[in-house]
């Protein structure tokens, strides 16, 4: 068991972040603050959120770069609806309508991808471009900082607070909280759901899936749907957050969440992805990157030593499979040897 554990993704994605913590740490001490702690957090709330609606998209062997534009649209779609009658009540009413206008465009992608059997990614890479093409055209690059009366306070609305001997007071944001029921969600939907296991059944052979009962298409749908969902709650989240809307939010960081994915050890193939390895990859880009800044490396080497990990890390199960035929291939012929010989 322990065994099976330690040669798990996740369990080498976790080494390195200890290891890392502590190089760093060793370097800068200001790394073991309670603020960069709070701010790592912080950061990859938003990160997470999108990571576990794209996780069964990635699980199904597709890969999907429109959820960023999702999120762009359907915050700042709802915020000038909402904007327009002067709402001033609850954010719950942004998220609900939000939470609509994602589901929707979540379903138009699983409904292209359905009904006429076009690939994921290119149905994606073609709502990535029409949604932000949309907001660019009707509306330009332009945020907008106009704010109803419940979301103004939502910035500092800390869930935990410490004092921090550099920076003073700082706080944990109450919106950690969205990422823990949306992860353990997450995680008990695919692990005890039928269409959970229909999700890994699709990314490991789709005819095999289709032969064992399971409806793809309305799988398909679903895993589309929640993806849509997740993105507007994430762009939502960031909008308030960051206190603006943005018609153009997360236009370069979709491959950012991916990565994370990949890193925490899903295929890109489909068939493999886990919950707890996508936390651990989201935490590990954040963590990186925050390293490398307390270091004093320049921000452009942040995505090239990502990219380096990212290749590493692809590479380890492509090597472990080869060194598995190659083993299984000596003891085929080590079998036929003494068989010959008998």
């Amino acid at each position: 068991m322990l065994k099976k554990v330690i040669k798990t993704n996740e369990f080498i994605i976790f080494v390195i972040l200890i290891v890392l913590s502590l190089v760093v740490g060793s370097v800068n001490p200001a790394f073991f603050s309670v603020s960069t702690l709070f701010d790592t957090l912080r950061a990859s709330i938003v990160y997470l959120i999108m990571a576990f609606g794209l996780l069964p998209i990635v699980i199904m062997g597709g890969v999907d770069i429109s959820f960023v534009s999702i999120a762009a649209v359907t915050s700042y779609a709802t915020h000038m609806l909402i904007l327009g009658p002067d709402f001033q009540g609850s954010i719950l009413v942004y998220f609900l309508i939000a939470s609509i206008i994602g589901i929707g465009m979540g379903l138009f992608n699983g409904f292209l991808v359905t009904r006429f059997k076009l690939p994921i990614f290119d149905v994606s890479l073609a709502t990535f471009t029409m949604w932000y093409g949309f907001n660019l055209f009707f509306v330009g690059a332009t945020a907008n900082f106009d704010l109803p009366k419940d979301a103004v306070g939502y910035y500092t609305n800390f869930l935990v607070t410490a004092t921090d001997p550099v920076v003073g007071e700082t706080g944990l944001h109450m919106s950690i909280l969205y990422v823990v029921v949306i992860g353990l969600f997450v995680w008990w939907f695919l692990k005890y759901t039928t269409i959970g296991r229909g999700v890994y059944a699709i990314g490991g052979n789709r005819d095999v899936a289709i032969r064992s009962g399971f409806n793809v298409k309305k799988i398909m749908l679903i895993m589309f749907g929640l993806m849509g969902l997740l993105a507007a709650i994430a762009g939502t989240t960031q909008a308030f957050l960051s206190r603006n809307f943005s018609p153009v939010i997360f236009m370069n960081q979709s491959l950012d969440v991916l990565a994370a994915i990949i890193l925490g050890g899903a295929a890109i193939t489909g068939g493999r992805g886990s919950v707890i390895g996508t936390v651990l990859g989201v935490l590990l880009i954040q963590i990186l990157n925050r390293a490398l800044i307390l270091m004093g490396i320049p921000v452009e080497w942040q995505r090239l030593v990502v990219g380096v990990i990212l290749i590493l890390f692809t590479s380890i199960p492509a090597i472990n499979e080869q060194r598995k035929k190659r083993i299984g291939h000596t003891t085929e012929l080590g079998e036929a040897k003494a068989q010959g010989e008998a």
